[in-house]
């Protein structure tokens, strides 16, 4: 290869990146920064203790999980980007790091696959993760079961006593009523659940979220990381925390048939 050829193909894959580098910007900054706008003014929710999440160090935002599409997630990243000023590094379902293309855009939104070592890895970072301990069996569940919280995984509590996170349960109100689900079908070869949505297009209602004290497990040791019994009940006083305050909501909103937690 002589020095012409040499400098061509130089060219021609230094274009290639740049093209990349500013696809990338127009469709991971821009497009998706106005389509997170966009969905926060429609939804237009209220926001209480933000000033709960802290500025800087480990942070583990702990929210309730519904609505199918997740739309719940994406408001509320929006929210944590504009008023706290930090990226929210967020635990997405593996299906979304399964294949190549949605890999590389999860990477490039901040979504990272349920991977115990990755997310220790980001929190000891000092980042902030959002992570849904109810996963999917909060985000598909039939809306006959609106607002009652399905098991929380405790791993979330492993991942705070590991890497000295703080804690922040969060209450995410309105997504319920957004998109209703009739239940979904599981797809036993591909291990995937398909939700059963009467809508796509989410309902215009009001939204609230709200974060609660934040929680410090600091005095506890290490160890505890690996008592099952520790951490079961730990996730468990955290999602009654969670389910509590969303009855109140609901009985302040004169929502009144679903303050009995199934």
């Amino acid at each position: 290869m002589d020095l012409k050829d040499l400098l061509r193909q130089w060219n021609v894959e230094s274009l290639q990146k740049n093209l990349q580098k500013e696809f990338d910007k127009l469709l991971y900054k821009k497009f998706t920064h106005k389509f997170l706008e966009s969905l926060y003014e429609y939804t237009e929710p209220t926001i209480e203790g933000i000033e709960n999440i802290p500025k800087h160090g480990p942070t583990l935002v702990i929210p309730n999980h519904s609505g199918i599409l997740a739309l719940d997630a994406l408001v509320l990243q929006y929210v944590i980007m504009k008023q706290v000023k930090r990226f929210p590094y967020t635990m997405s379902h593996n299906f979304w790091h399964s294949q190549p293309f949605f890999k590389y855009s999860s990477e490039k939104l901040g979504y990272i696959p349920q991977d115990f070592k990755a997310a220790v890895k980001l929190l000891k970072e000092n980042k902030l993760l959002v992570l849904f301990p109810e996963a999917e069996e909060g985000n598909f569940k039939p809306s006959i079961y609106m607002y009652r919280l399905q098991r929380f995984n405790p791993g979330f509590i492993s991942l705070a006593l590991l890497t000295n996170a703080t804690i922040v349960p969060t209450c995410i109100i309105g997504a319920e009523e957004a998109n209703i689900n009739l239940g979904y079908i599981y797809l036993e070869k591909s291990n995937v659940k398909v939700p059963l949505p009467l809508n796509l297009i989410p309902f215009p209602v009001k939204w609230k979220i709200l974060f609660l004290k934040p929680i410090d497990l600091s005095k506890y040791n290490k160890s505890q990381a690996k008592n099952v019994e520790f951490l079961q009940e730990a996730a468990q006083i955290i999602r009654m925390k969670i389910q509590h305050r969303i009855h109140i909501e609901l009985l302040n909103r004169g929502i009144l048939k679903y303050l009995v937690d199934g």
